[in-house]
């Protein structure tokens, strides 16, 4: 059955200072949903965290609209701006068809899905939101999906620092370091390093990704992703990883918003 574009239902308490809710239909499959928002002087930084809700569980959840724009933005996805953007969960990045639609968010087995954003206080007192979806109109089980997570970090030291509180368990598809100036990083999965390499070393492997070429969000972060053949199957599982660590080289001491990207369950970790 050919994919449907729709109008999604009216979002509620969408004013300033509050969190707006869209509330999604079960049944169809979700490849993409797009937000639209006006209001008088609207800018970026009024548009708080975005987060999706899979049955009253934290699904995916992105800092807010400039970190969802960074991430689009690296992955060559349409350009977004504050008036309009995009989740995807269609990952065009992949292979095939059958990898880019595998980590669509099925919903005919669950009871709630929802989204919810925080509009910050001091936003427009005018400002309206609506949503449209890309769907897969055939009901379908959840399934695994690619679930974006944010975990903070900070060291009051430069130098090498190691990460070693990141879940075990799901498929690391992506890492991202949200730090100006880290300029090396290192990844071992029980002792074993898979990933030893300076930023610019990094860089020129993501820019020669295929079959999308990757655009480093250099000014603001250091990626480490494993997916720049397009095979799902070279993400990084970590199901039977007793010890997994990143290690990254910091010039200057502050804090480092680590932003992961894995393939896994509702249910994992």
């Amino acid at each position: 059955m050919a994919r449907k574009l729709i109008k999604l239902p009216s979002m509620s308490r969408v004013v300033a200072g509050a969190t707006a809710t869209l509330e999604l239909p079960l049944g169809p499959t979700y490849h993409r949903i797009i937000f639209s928002a006006s209001g008088t002087g609207l800018a970026a930084a009024d548009i708080g965290r975005i987060s999706l809700y899979i049955d009253g569980r934290l699904a995916s959840t992105w800092k807010n609209y400039q970190r969802l724009a960074d991430i689009n933005g690296y992955y060559q996805r349409g350009t977004d701006a504050v008036t309009q953007f995009c989740l995807h969960f269609f990952r065009a990045e992949l292979v095939d068809l059958v990898y880019r639609r595998a980590p669509g968010i099925g919903t005919a087995d669950v009871q709630t899905a929802h989204i919810e954003i925080e509009l910050d206080g001091d936003g427009p007192n005018d400002i309206a939101m609506t949503a449209h979806a890309e769907i897969d109109p055939r009901p379908a089980p959840l399934g695994a999906f690619v679930k974006t997570r944010e975990y903070p970090f900070s060291s009051s030291v430069s130098g090498e620092v190691e990460i070693d509180k990141l879940p075990r368990g799901p498929w690391y598809a992506a890492i991202h370091l949200f730090k100006s100036n880290i300029s090396a990083v290192e990844v071992a999965a029980d002792q074993t390093k898979v990933v030893e390499a300076t930023k610019a070393v990094l860089e020129r492997q993501q820019k020669e990704a295929s079959p999308v070429p990757r655009v480093p969000v250099t000014g603001s972060a250091t990626h480490i992703d494993w997916l720049t053949e397009g095979d799902l199957a070279q993400a990084i599982n970590t199901s039977r990883v007793q010890d997994f660590r990143v290690k990254a080289t910091l010039d200057t001491s502050g804090s480092v918003d680590i932003v992961t990207e894995t393939l896994d369950t509702l249910t994992g970790a």
